[in-house]
C-alpha cells in the first residue's frame, strides 16, 4: 500500500519490495535489451499520441505520484485484425511484431498497446512501478539509480534486482520476451550451423 508523508506526497522510503523476479529468472534474459525494448514501447506511446491527433483523448495517459496509471478507455474500441498479416490483438500477441507504419494505420492498435502497458504496469510491485515511472515517464530528467538508492534506503543489490525485474515483468506481459528468446535461439542455431560448415582452405 502506498504510504504518504505529512504533506500528502508519496513517501518513497516506505515503498515495498514485494515480489521481484528471482535472480535465476532474471539471468535468463538480457536485461539491457529488455530495458531498451520497454523504453521503445514508451516512445511508441508518445509517437502514437502525436500521430493520431484526432484520437488523443484515448491515447494520453498519466502516471500519478501515487503510482496510478490512468487512461481514458475508448468505449467504441473493438479488437480486430490490425495489419497486412492479419495479426490480432489477443493477450498473447507480441508488440514487437508491429511496425511504426502499423501504428500509424490503426488507432485500435495504438489504444490496445496503451491498455496493455497500463495492465502490465498495474501488476508490478511498488518499487518496480516507481522505477518505471522515474525512467520512462518523469520529465525532464529522471533521478539516477544512485539517488533512488539513497532516498529509498534500499540496499543496492536489492534495488538493481527490482529494477531488472520491473522491466522483465513488463516485457513478459507485453509479449516481448518470446521474440527475444526466439532471436537468441536463431542466433545460436546459426552459429552452430556455421561452425559445422566451415570450409578450411589448405595451402
Amino acid at each position: 500500500m502506498i504510504v504518504k508523508n505529512n504533506e500528502g506526497k508519496l513517501d518513497i522510503t516506505l515503498l515495498e519490495v514485494q515480489r521481484p523476479l528471482s535472480e535465476a529468472i532474471i539471468k535468463e534474459y538480457n536485461h539491457k535489451e529488455v530495458m531498451k525494448d520497454i523504453h521503445n514501447i514508451f516512445v511508441q506511446l508518445q509517437d502514437n499520441f502525436f500521430e493520431q491527433a484526432v484520437y488523443q483523448e484515448y491515447l494520453k495517459y498519466i502516471i500519478t505520484e501515487d503510482l496510478e496509471f490512468i487512461i481514458v478507455e475508448d468505449p467504441s474500441l473493438k479488437i480486430k485484425n490490425i495489419n497486412e498479416n492479419n495479426l490480432k490483438l489477443g493477450s498473447e500477441i507480441s508488440f514487437k511484431r508491429f511496425t511504426k507504419k502499423d501504428y500509424k494505420k490503426s488507432i485500435d492498435l495504438c489504444e490496445h498497446l496503451l491498455m496493455r502497458v497500463r495492465d502490465s504496469f498495474y501488476n508490478l510491485d511498488e518499487i518496480e512501478k516507481y522505477v518505471i515511472k522515474n525512467f520512462e515517464y518523469d520529465k525532464p530528467k529522471p533521478l539516477t539509480d544512485e539517488i533512488i538508492i539513497f532516498e529509498t534506503k534500499i540496499h543496492k543489490d536489492k534495488y538493481y534486482r527490482s529494477k531488472k525485474s520491473a522491466y522483465i515483468k513488463m516485457a513478459l506481459q507485453l509479449g516481448l520476451m518470446d521474440e527475444i528468446k526466439m532471436d537468441n535461439i536463431l542466433v545460436s542455431e546459426l552459429k552452430k550451423y556455421i561452425s559445422k560448415n566451415i570450409v578450411t582452405i589448405e595451402n
